[in-house]
């Protein structure tokens, strides 16, 4: 932090800009997390905004990509919702994460992340030369590479891998030769270094060659729930316990405390299962009919 301070009054002063200390309110430390790992997609809590890693990875910009993508998870999740009996948590989360991040938009920050650790590595000439490039293109096309996102102006120059090569192909023939060199050899050591992620994004049909979609895993939907047993259905003989303890206290006049949520609800059903009991006891007529 205190290097980008000195920095920012040293260009302040090369620009003429002159101030007071006394002028200077408060001093703002930001730090914004960019790349990273995505949300895990098997958990059924839906991330948005910073926690689903939506920040651009090479240029930091957060709230437009988190208002684009709110669209999609929003109605996802209100598609599974109005299924009404039919609602399956699992599936409205699932469906909201893969609107969020499904195969194409993670193509496309593979490649802001490649761009955003080049940036990150190189002395200032290189840079120099690169955003010289980089702003000689068309207003859409690198407005594009800031926004990033479905939705957002110019993003159709980078949703696709066709675009992504042509938008390389167009910037690289704009490079300094140093630059471009050093571009080269930044792509070659980050491939070594993390495989070929950006070699996807750029020939993604490439590396789709006899790759179908993943067997199903029946397996899946029942781990999940027995995962979740332990912290949602709980211990049923021990709530069962705290009902009767609940029940005598009341009988005797003597309460012994409030049920939890769970446990109440667990009361709630074995009352309306001994309702429904003797209804059903009670409802026969002569000769045996049934419930009336």
């Amino acid at each position: 932090f205190e290097t980008l301070k000195q920095r920012l009054i040293k260009r302040l002063a090369f620009h003429g800009i002159t101030y007071g200390e006394a002028s200077v309110r408060e001093e703002e430390y930001c730090y914004i997390p960019m790349g990273g790992q995505l949300p895990d997609r098997t958990q059924r809590v839906v991330p948005i905004g910073g926690a689903a890693n939506t920040v651009h990875p090479a240029t930091g910009y957060q709230l437009c990509r988190m208002l684009a993508s709110s669209t999609g998870v929003a109605a996802a999740l209100s598609a599974e919702l109005s299924k009404g009996d039919g609602f399956d948590p699992d599936a409205a989360a699932a469906a909201a994460h893969a609107s969020l991040w499904p195969a194409s938009n993670r193509l496309q920050r593979d490649f802001a992340v490649f761009g955003g650790e080049f940036l990150g590595s190189q002395p200032v000439e290189i840079l120099r030369g690169f955003f010289g490039a980089f702003f000689a293109l068309e207003q859409p096309v690198w407005g594009g590479f800031l926004a990033g996102w479905p939705g957002l102006p110019g993003n159709e120059n980078h949703a696709t891998w066709l675009a992504r090569v042509r938008f390389g192909i167009t910037i690289a023939l704009k490079f300094p030769p140093k630059v471009a060199a050093t571009f080269v050899a930044y792509l070659a050591a980050f491939t070594a270094a993390y495989g070929p992620l950006i070699l996807k994004s750029i020939f993604t049909p490439v590396f789709e060659i006899g790759v179908g979609p993943p067997p199903p895993d029946p397996g899946l939907r029942a781990r999940r729930q027995r995962a979740r047993d332990v912290y949602v259905t709980g211990d049923a003989a021990a709530k069962r316990e705290a009902v009767e303890m609940l029940r005598s206290g009341r009988a005797g006049g003597t309460p012994r405390g409030e049920p939890s949520p769970q446990v109440e609800l667990l009361e709630e059903e074995e009352a309306r299962e001994e309702e429904e009991a003797r209804e059903v006891a009670g409802g026969g007529g002569e000769g045996g009919g049934g419930r009336r």
